[in-house]
């Protein structure tokens, strides 16, 4: 496990591998806040954007970062206090009537959610997959315990960089109080984001975000360390395949900032760490289910020999598994972001068989956006934010035990959100 705080000089040398956009930002800004990062927009009244008091114990704050990491390695004293604050707003406990408001908003692009006069803006560059789902109804409850925010906004753009740029206006115009965005289209984004601070409204990014040129344009942007993560998962897949094999790269968007991160570090990780691990194959499937089959369906066509797949979404690693089975081709080893029910029982169900496989995971990573409403809500009191806010994203292998029988199919595993508003986000679709 690295250090997750990033010193300047690890900053510089990630930036000149990589170029990659969290990373980037951090080195950038040096690890302290921009411009935009202080300017309070409270008027003096900082109160007002305050959320209810936490009383998190420290047990309580331990169980909270195992369940947001998968393992008991990630301490609170390695993480920005911001990162803590908004996985403690996630995790904490909530109301029957906040689950009831926050379940209302699901086909909603306007609700209610209390009295208060602030409005919050959930802009989503593509909204329809089950994590985006998920992350929306853990904004929206977290958002129950800011007793000012009385309205919720949610606009999502399909992968359309017109539409979200539209949306962004809409916005503007409305005069939402803050955003909280996932941006799918990296830095094209930049300017849209600067008439949003101009007009004195603060954005905060999440899993997706702008990169290195946008330090001014939004308050922070809240990620892993993609570069990181393509390191973790090639230290993985090597262990995995004993430092040889061919392997294949899968993700979202063309061009999407976090692939292009993690695939160039991991990459690199090989070259220098086990050269006989080769990259035969990168694939996009814009982070749908079609896409994952007809990305598998052309590798498999290919005949090449490919002994593990690295994603960037489990919930559509099934799609990849479904999709060897029924090339009756053995199936690769599988190394994903986030974990999904269905591939932990195919995962189980193949195991001690002819046609086993082998599979290791991250944490489902829906806390993202609870970090990034806890940063803009800071900036908007007057805090000081960091203009990069980066966690550690640790790779699990699979054990028996972890598919949950009496969990939906589609279950992330665990998330910081009550099990009831899961319950309710996965019946919903």
């Amino acid at each position: 496990m690295v250090p997750f705080l990033i010193s300047r000089r690890r900053l510089k040398a990630l930036v000149a591998i990589t170029g990659t956009a969290v990373v980037a930002a951090a080195a950038l800004s040096g690890c302290t806040s921009s411009s935009s990062s202080t300017t309070s927009s409270s008027g003096g009244d900082a109160s007002k954007f305050a959320s209810t008091p936490l009383t998190t114990t420290d047990a309580e704050r331990t169980a909270i970062l195992k369940k947001a990491f998968l393992t008991d390695t990630v301490t609170a004293d390695q993480l920005d206090p911001t990162i803590v604050q908004g996985l403690e707003e996630a995790g904490r406990e909530y109301s029957d009537a906040q689950i009831k408001a926050a379940a209302a908003c699901f086909d909603q692009p306007t609700c209610k959610i209390g009295k208060g006069n602030q409005t919050l803006a959930i802009l989503d560059g593509a909204g329809s997959d089950l994590w985006r789902h998920i992350t929306r109804a853990q904004i929206t409850l977290q958002a129950t315990s800011y007793p000012n925010i009385g309205t919720v906004i949610y606009l999502q753009a399909d992968g359309n960089l017109q539409t979200m740029q539209a949306n962004l206006q809409t916005l503007i115009t409305r005069k939402v109080t803050a955003i909280v965005t996932y941006d799918d289209f990296g830095p094209a984004m930049t300017a849209s984001y600067q008439q949003a601070t101009a007009k004195g409204i603060p954005v905060a990014a999440y899993g997706g975000v702008p990169g290195p040129d946008a330090t001014e344009a939004v308050v922070t942007q809240v990620a892993s360390d993609f570069c990181d993560d393509g390191n973790q998962m090639a230290e993985t897949t090597a262990k995995m395949l004993g430092n040889k094999g061919n392997v294949a790269f899968f993700t979202g968007t063309p061009g999407n900032p976090q692939g292009a991160g993690w695939q160039k570090c991991a990459e690199s990780w090989f070259a220098k760490n086990a050269p006989a691990v080769k990259v035969v194959n990168k694939s996009n499937t814009s982070w749908t289910e079609g896409g994952a089959v007809s990305a598998t369906t052309a590798l498999i066509s290919t005949g090449k020999q490919v002994d593990a797949v690295l994603y960037d979404y489990a919930k559509q690693t099934v799609n990849i598994v479904q999709t060897y089975q029924k090339a009756k081709v053995k199936i690769p080893a599988q190394v994903t972001w986030t974990s999904d029910n269905s591939l932990l029982q195919m995962w189980e169900k193949d195991q001690g068989t002819p046609q086993e496989w082998q599979l290791a995971y991250s944490s489902s990573i829906n806390f993202e956006g609870a970090i990034a409403l806890a940063a803009v809500m800071n900036h908007l009191q007057g805090k000081d934010v960091k203009p990069v806010l980066a966690f550690p994203l640790p790779f699990v292998p699979a054990k028996k035990g972890d598919y949950l029988a009496d969990q939906p199919a589609n279950a992330p595993g665990p998330t910081l959100m009550p099990d009831a508003l899961l319950t309710q986000v996965l019946s919903a679709g």
